[in-house]
């Protein structure tokens, strides 16, 4: 075909050499257009028998979606299920399957996980301000969807889960600090996308599970997705390599009563767990209109397990507001950036924007951690440093304090003792103070 169109063309008219690349390349780039609309159609299309589980016997939806589930068979599918409702039977969502969520509310009302997709399964919504699952009610049952393995057995692997484009709303009436609402364990090759985490009550999305047999988190993302009031961390990893989170929103974070939260956590508990290739980039967060202060931190990512698989860890373009800097001026935000450990090493923080914290913006404890063109304004708001060091053979450069008028603010990098090998050059309006070698 191609050959064809080319040989009418030259038939046509008197060609250059330069003219017919030329041609090439444009007929190269309609036939890559044409792929990929193809892909993304057939991404879109429903893969194999498409069964509604409204339609199926079931006490409630969740034991309709098992049915559904099951007719289905070992083959690829679609379960749709719409017009919201109660899931009080727990949904198994076998692997190569899709349970399709059409808008409307689904309150879950079981005593353990609502929903467990197994490998190579999908959970995908209307959007997220559609197709709502609301946490349970159930008093200690915090988890809403959870990776299949992880659920039997925590650290076993995972693989291939897709959440998208659905919310996951908060409705538990107690607090806790360690279950999440998305929990997906050692997952490998996972994604959740363009899904809401809306005041639930607990940890949010998180990627990694205990590292004892070996497994840990891979190859993952989260993307795109929107925090509000989450009430304790609201994106986090215990656990993982080769992980990103990217592009996603954190809003108003805590809730009052709550047990605390930073937004972005990687907290490795374990010696042997990884925190390997992780990218934190082109993340917003804002606490200026947070019910409670104050509200924690923004990016936290710490080594103190004592694990040697740490870095490389990059921490850019991301943008925190950490409190009002006109009119009522607030110190909601603790620390800004905040990466530490007695392991911590290899980590790029760079090209991020900074505003009024009760702390430090940025605090660095560790070695080889280069901390490059980042703004903080209004930072040191508490009395405590705008930037600290406790850090060797580090790079701190090209970074930029500023103030507004009638703010409380630290503009010092201060270097506390024991930092040695640091290289600083260039961080307009900061005043360097300290153990500077």
């Amino acid at each position: 075909m191609l050959k064809k169109l080319i040989a009418e063309n030259l038939r046509h008219r008197q060609t250059s050499f330069p003219g017919l690349i030329c041609h090439l390349l444009l007929v190269g780039a309609l036939i890559s257009t044409i792929t990929d609309s193809v892909l993304i159609v057939s991404a879109q299309r429903p893969q194999g028998r498409v069964v509604t589980a409204n339609d199926f016997p079931g006490q409630d939806l969740g034991a309709k979606i098992n049915a559904a589930d099951k007719a289905l068979g070992t083959r690829p599918g679609e379960i749709v299920v719409k017009g919201g409702g109660t899931i009080s039977t727990q949904a198994i969502i076998s692997p190569d399957h899709v349970l399709r969520i059409l808008p409307g509310t689904y309150a879950t009302r079981t005593s353990n996980i609502p929903i467990l997709m197994k490998s190579r399964s999908s959970l995908i919504g209307s959007g997220w301000d559609q197709s709502i699952i609301v946490e349970s009610t159930a008093p200690g049952q915090f988890t809403v969807i959870c990776a299949y393995n992880q659920s039997i057995l925590n650290g076993a692997p995972d693989s291939g889960l897709v959440i998208r484009d659905l919310q996951v709303k908060g409705a538990n009436p107690g607090f806790n600090s360690a279950p999440q609402a998305i929990s997906l364990g050692n997952c490998s090759s996972c994604t959740v996308d363009k899904v809401w985490v809306n005041g639930t009550r607990s940890i949010g999305i998180q990627f990694g599970g205990t590292s004892i047999s070996g497994h840990f988190a891979e190859n993952s993302k989260v993307t795109n997705c929107l925090f509000t009031r989450v009430a304790s961390q609201n994106l986090a990893l215990a656990n993982g390599k080769n992980i990103v989170f990217e592009g996603n929103r954190f809003m108003t974070s805590g809730q009052l009563g709550g047990p605390g939260n930073t937004n972005i956590d990687v907290e490795p508990n374990e010696a042997t767990d990884r925190l390997e290739n992780i990218v934190i980039r082109h993340n917003l967060i804002d606490v200026r209109n947070s019910e409670m202060s104050p509200t924690g931190n923004g990016i936290v990512v710490q080594s103190t397990s004592g694990t040697p698989y740490v870095g490389p860890i990059l921490i850019e373009d991301n943008t925190i507001i950490g409190g009002s800097n006109t009119g009522t001026i607030t110190n909601v935000l603790s620390n800004g950036i905040y990466v530490f450990g007695s392991t911590m090493r290899n980590v790029t923080i760079r090209n991020n924007v900074i505003t009024r914290t009760g702390q430090s913006g940025i605090r660095i404890e560790g070695t080889r951690i280069n901390v490059l063109n980042n703004k903080l304004t209004d930072v040191g708001g508490g009395g405590t440093p705008g930037f600290v060091v406790l850090a060797t053979d580090c790079q701190i450069v090209g970074n930029t304090f500023s103030s507004n008028p009638n703010q409380s603010v630290d503009g010092t990098i201060t270097v506390l003792p024991g930092s040695k090998g640091n290289i600083f050059q260039n961080n307009r309006g900061f005043q360097i103070v300290g153990d500077v070698h």
